[in-house]
């Protein structure tokens, strides 16, 4: 772009790419901006490489936006400066930080920076720090400890995105935003409390989830985990202190759901069959083997009760 139109080309370019923001330098002369981004699933990479300027989140453009992610930044090169909810972050090559793009927030670059930056949905942050409110703007050290594995699982999966199928994303990313809570709660002192609760908040949000879609019968294992954010393994995990897997569960809610029907009189004119097709069954026998085995009575003697 010409020297003169950078500026306004690049605060729509930001706010194309983000959310819609006010963006100035005080040095407009010999401006340049560059923005990559790739959209993996519901979260966005972006790579932003700039001379200095300041970001405003104001309330005023919250208030027009429907967008309710967060953003993750880290820093690549140069320095960086996060504000929010009364915090500063200052961020050095390494270091990253969490912000709410629903409350205002403001980005400072004196000099030329670069920055990666993760564009996340909202249930995935929330899901996995219970007390995110009082995490946004807290810097972590990309220097020792779990910051710095965080850090790195963070610029390793950016950079193999296009290199990975599905299910590798799907892993990758799920194990990246595990990981980066696990730095920002420790920056608190939080860790295990945190840790255990927004287990607690996941597994209630898979629950829902799985009652809102018993009816599907392509309903699997993979499908809650896809439509968690989640992969496959940490669902697994999620489970193994709840005395069943997460297949049981299903099954076991579609029979208790079936057998409440069966029982409801204002049902008697529905035949069994239909029933069990309402509740995700696919097949007659293998539902009354089921049920007999989960409640010790056929579906017609459930019925008669």
């Amino acid at each position: 772009m010409p020297s003169s139109h950078r500026v306004p080309y690049w605060r729509d370019l930001v706010c194309d790419t983000f959310v819609e923001l006010a963006c100035e330098t005080a040095k407009a002369r010999g401006f340049f901006g560059q923005i990559e981004s790739r959209q993996v699933n519901d979260t966005k990479y972006s790579h932003v490489r700039s001379t200095s300027h300041h970001v405003v989140r104001d309330r005023s453009r919250i208030a027009r936006s429907t967008e309710e992610n967060y953003l993750l930044s880290l820093q690549v090169k140069g320095r960086g400066m996060l504000m929010q909810d009364g915090r500063e972050a200052m961020l050095d090559p390494g270091d990253f930080a969490l912000y709410d793009v629903t409350r205002p927030y403001e980005l400072k670059f004196e000099d030329e920076f670069e920055q990666l930056v993760m564009q996340v949905p909202r249930d995935q942050i929330v899901s996995r720090l219970f007390d995110v409110d009082n995490l946004t703007a807290v810097g972590v050290s990309g220097k020792v400890g779990v910051g710095r594995l965080a850090s790195m699982l963070i610029t390793q999966t950016a950079s193999q995105l296009a290199h990975l199928d599905s299910e590798s994303l799907g892993q990758a990313q799920a194990s990246t935003l595990d990981l980066m809570a696990n730095a920002l709660a420790s920056q608190k002192g939080m860790r295990s409390e945190l840790v255990s609760e927004s287990q607690e908040l996941t597994i209630r949000r898979i629950l829902q989830y799985i009652e809102d879609t018993l009816s599907d019968p392509s309903l699997t294992c993979e499908k809650v985990a896809e439509a968690n954010g989640i992969s496959e393994r940490y669902l697994r995990k999620l489970f193994q202190n709840k005395g069943h897997g997460v297949s049981e569960w299903i099954w076991q809610r579609r029979l208790e759901q079936a057998r409440q029907d069966l029982q409801d009189p204002l049902l008697n004119h529905r035949s069994i069959t239909s029933i069990a097709y309402d509740w995700g069954f696919k097949d007659t026998a293998h539902f009354s083997r089921a049920f007999k085995k989960r409640f010790e009575r056929t579906p017609r003697q459930s019925r008669a009760l």
